[in-house]
């Protein structure tokens, strides 16, 4: 079994929006306009030259990683982790770690300090995945329903 990481391309945007409505658990239905909506989202990530990686198992993509610089206060300057998303079939079986850690030594050449994500309050494996990982829970105020973590390089 191959297993390899690269940048993501304009080809591989209806696969990634595949997965990540399948991780959600969601239907995938590349004729509903979710998944439309979901494919202009991801695609405008590299029309913007920000960064996703695409991690493969024999040249099948199992995984995703997009990431843009953030602008929200007091983050500036992070770089946020705005999707990570591993098909349900490939999860808990260390895919999801290699593609952060390749993601995080990719974003840390590139310059950035620190990494920044938010992920839902009951997401509680997405939360234990961080955590394990290294990440440490922010309290910035409010209860959007959501939980920031942050991470220095």
């Amino acid at each position: 079994m191959r297993v390899d990481i690269r940048p993501a391309i304009y080809s591989d945007m209806p696969k990634l929006t595949r997965i990540k409505q399948l991780a959600r658990g969601e239907t995938g239905d590349p004729n509903s306009a979710a998944f439309n909506a979901e494919l202009r989202y991801l695609t405008a990530f590299l029309d913007e030259r920000q960064s996703v990686f695409v991690q493969l198992v024999d040249r099948v993509p199992i995984a995703f990683c997009a990431i843009r610089e953030c602008s929200t206060k007091p983050f500036i300057g992070y770089a946020y982790i705005k999707d990570l998303y591993v098909l349900p079939e490939w999860q808990r079986k260390g895919y999801g770690r290699k593609l952060l850690m390749h993601t995080l030594r990719t974003m840390r050449g590139k310059g950035y300090l620190n990494a920044m994500l938010d992920t839902a309050e009951d997401n509680t494996g997405a939360r234990r995945f961080y955590e394990r990982f290294g990440f440490e829970k922010r309290d910035i105020g409010g209860s959007s329903g959501y939980v920031t973590y942050v991470i220095d390089f």
